[in-house]
């Protein structure tokens, strides 16, 4: 019998985590994004949850962030009246 796995936690933001998307598999794995009102959004192992970067560059909170299929670039949007590509 499969044992069952607890909840990732993903430490890091500093403040309220407006939302999160996960990353279709690639031959990387699987990746997350986080959009936050921290003014940034991270991207970590859909597997393991670990901390693979910090996308750092707007000036008011992250409301959104999303990440193309094959997950090699990244799109936010903020409260700064602006959408960003990675």
């Amino acid at each position: 019998m499969p044992q069952e796995q607890g909840p990732l936690i993903c430490p890091g933001h500093s403040r309220p985590v407006a939302g999160i998307e996960f990353s279709r598999e690639t031959e990387d794995g699987v990746f997350l994004i986080s959009a936050c009102h921290d003014k940034t959004a991270m991207i970590r192992s859909g597997e393991t949850g670990d901390w693979i970067g910090t996308l750092e560059g707007h000036k008011g909170a992250v409301w959104g962030a999303a990440l193309n299929p094959p997950a090699t670039h990244a799109v936010t949007c903020s409260a700064d009246f602006s959408a960003k590509v990675w």
